[in-house]
């Protein structure tokens, strides 16, 4: 074999090895965003689980670093604040009425006690407990929620609150820097906005609904929640979403509300994903609700 038919033959051997990661990549990526070995629990105690990730539209990718978010984290941490839930659940023959806990986070609307949230932060609770960054506790109540769209407002009566400043979901860029603000530990964690228009698919607990008087529930009370699946258009982030903060904000670089954190992957093969729904969204479910106590799609 002369020197030119060897040198092909390594040319081929390279490109058959790195056709065959490519083959490999694609491969695994749909069983990323498909089927079951693309279902991810996503904050199970508060009851969403995201099912799968069905589409994405890409967006222009903007170059910009981390900034240090020190001068505004005051800003960020004053406008959300703690939820803590308390559900009953039905007697049963066994070991009586059972109070169910849960927790989440808000982001304040309005400097007189508005807040918006999950619903699935919200859903099926009997009393809605609102701790603010100034270690202040409220007892809320529930204006309304879209259960749909996983968005939900409470009122807490209080005046003075430090409300977050709305910004435009709209003009959000893929690759700025976004910061995750909720009630876990206080934290505020970083990444940027790693995929605008992505498609998810949750489930959502609805306990709210569970009310059949069933064998099972006489004998094991209300264990068994019924479940609403949504279908939601979000923002996915890199920046770390842990449990609890759920319903909290997603800020840009100055501390602008963009996004209200929903859900996360926790997916132990890959690294974890963050989602939060835009905030012109949220923010008009959220009047809807107030104004008439209900929204329609």
């Amino acid at each position: 074999m002369n020197e030119n038919n060897s040198n092909n033959m390594n040319q081929v051997k390279k490109r058959g090895i790195g056709s065959a990661f490519i083959i490999i990549l694609l491969v695994l990526v749909l069983c990323f965003g498909a089927g079951a070995g693309g279902a991810y629990v996503v904050l199970k105690l508060n009851g969403a689980s995201v099912i799968t990730t069905t589409s994405s539209t890409p967006a222009t990718t903007t170059s910009s670093s981390k900034k240090d978010a020190s001068n505004i984290a005051k800003k960020m941490t004053d406008s959300v604040v703690a939820i803590t839930t308390e559900a009953m659940t039905t007697s049963n023959f066994w070991f009586g009425s059972q109070v169910v806990s849960g927790a989440g986070s808000g982001v304040i609307m309005s400097s007189d006690g508005y807040i918006i949230t999950n619903a699935h932060v919200v859903n099926g609770a009997s009393t809605i407990k609102v701790t603010t960054s100034d270690e202040k506790t409220y007892t809320a109540k529930l204006v309304g929620k879209y259960t749909q769209g996983d968005i939900a407002v409470i009122k807490i009566n209080a005046t003075g609150l430090s409300a977050a400043t709305f910004g435009d979901s709209d003009k959000i860029t893929q690759g700025q820097v976004a910061y995750a603000v909720g009630t876990f530990s206080g934290s505020i964690t970083s990444g940027i906005v790693s995929a605008l228009n992505r498609t998810i698919t949750v489930s959502i607990d609805d306990s709210s609904s569970d009310g059949e008087n069933n064998q099972y529930s006489q004998y094991f009370g209300r264990t068994q929640n019924t479940s609403t699946t949504a279908k939601l258009n979000v923002i996915q982030t890199d920046a770390a979403v842990s449990p609890g903060n759920s319903g909290g904000g997603l800020f840009d670089s100055n501390g602008t509300l963009i996004g209200i954190v929903n859900a996360k992957s926790s997916d132990t093969n890959s690294e974890g994903l963050g989602f939060a729904i835009p905030v012109n969204t949220a923010l008009k479910i959220a009047k809807s609700l107030i104004s008439k106590g209900s929204y329609s799609a």
